[in-house]
């Protein structure tokens, strides 16, 4: 029962209530909680009911787990392309087959059981052999799902920032170099969320350009928080005419209705695809630079990209780049001076410019 309800909730939870979403088209919701109480409450009473049939000996009894593991198995596995296409696959045959060998596995097992014997009174005699069955049946079931981690990771940060918990679906996965293109739109949501998107924007790894911000083009229905949904957070719903996320900011920043998440999105879509000279043109629209106070006060980001382009800012930021030059100039292999540098200063807008086209496939692997 622990490892049902720990496999549940911790592993499997997330892409569960995705695939109850897709299947009943919004129309219910999966509470990982609650839902892996149920189900490991349901398991546990079909194998009550498999036990009193079966009447295993006692140095076989947690083969009478076996259904419910079944059952389990059967459960969590699934996939992205399983939610897409519904489909129940190998199990349509293999289910059967299972329960057929289980069912002979049985017979035999009481046929040639000795518990009136001697040897099999012993307390180890009883245990260990259900240990050793528990486990089998335990790394079975754990084996079965081909889910990817960045995909979890999408599951979970998008569950997060449906229960407003920001900070939270900033934090999934962070430390992983691996991301797609929805994750880090999720991410980047989640930080402007909290006002800290021109802050923290190389605190992920960028392998999208400005579509990790916002994919126009991306109009999937199967997901439960949609690119429109970030359009709403903007400041207007996306529509059906506009059909690049360029053309959007331009109406947005246009209108009265715009705000200050649209523009940090805009300037981030800039600097994202290395428009520096865009960028330097629209920071001062939407940012004061009338002194060096207002420079300082500016998001991490957008400081290191003026000093890219060769402009003052504050002291700390100017040490930093020179520092940053120093090492680079330092190292001449590349494979190490990409390596060296991202260990110091990949959460930097210098390391983006020069390295991210390099370095990309090699990361995003890794």
């Amino acid at each position: 029962m622990l490892f049902s309800f720990c496999y549940l909730f911790f592993l499997q939870g997330e892409i569960l209530a995705e695939a109850q979403f897709v299947y009943s088209k919004g129309v219910t919701s999966y509470d990982i909680l609650i839902g892996a109480i149920i189900i490991t409450v349901i398991l546990q009473i079909v194998q009550w009911i498999v036990s009193m049939l079966s009447r295993l000996p006692s140095r076989a009894h947690a083969l009478s787990y076996l259904p419910s593991m079944l059952l389990l198995a059967m459960l969590t596995d699934v996939n992205e392309e399983a939610i897409e296409h519904f489909s129940f696959g190998a199990w349509v045959w293999v289910t059967p087959c299972i329960l057929v060998a289980y069912i002979l596995l049985v017979i035999f097992v009481k046929k040639v059981d000795h518990d009136n014997s001697v040897d099999s009174r012993g307390i180890k005699s009883q245990i260990y052999p259900n240990f050793v069955i528990l486990f089998l049946l335990i790394l079975c079931v754990g084996a079965i799902p081909q889910t990817t981690d960045v995909y979890h990771y999408e599951l979970k940060t998008e569950r997060l920032i449906l229960a407003k918990d920001y900070e939270g679906a900033a934090a999934v996965g962070k430390k992983s170099l691996r991301a797609t293109a929805r994750l880090t739109q999720l991410r980047m949501y989640a930080l402007s969320k909290q006002d800290l998107l021109a802050e923290n924007l190389f605190d992920y790894p960028q392998y999208y350009g400005s579509k990790g911000l916002l994919d126009i083009a991306d109009t999937s229905s199967l997901e439960r928080f949609t690119t429109q949904d970030i359009c709403f957070h903007l400041g207007a719903f996306c529509g059906k005419s506009i059909q690049t996320a360029d053309r959007y900011y331009r109406l947005m920043l246009g209108d009265s209705i715009c705000n200050q998440h649209t523009a940090d999105y805009y300037l981030c879509s800039l600097l994202l695809d290395k428009k520096l000279p865009e960028f330097l043109r629209q920071l001062p629209r939407y940012y004061d630079l009338s002194d060096s106070i207002a420079y300082d006060s500016l998001p991490r980001t957008y400081r290191e990209a003026l000093l890219q382009m060769g402009k003052k800012t504050d002291f700390d930021t100017e040490a930093r780049f020179r520092d940053y030059n120093e090492l680079k100039a330092s190292l001449k292999n590349e494979t190490e001076r990409i390596n060296r540098t991202h260990r110091e200063f990949g959460n930097t807008y210098w390391w983006y410019y020069d390295y991210s086209h390099l370095a990309k496939g090699e990361l995003q692997k890794r």
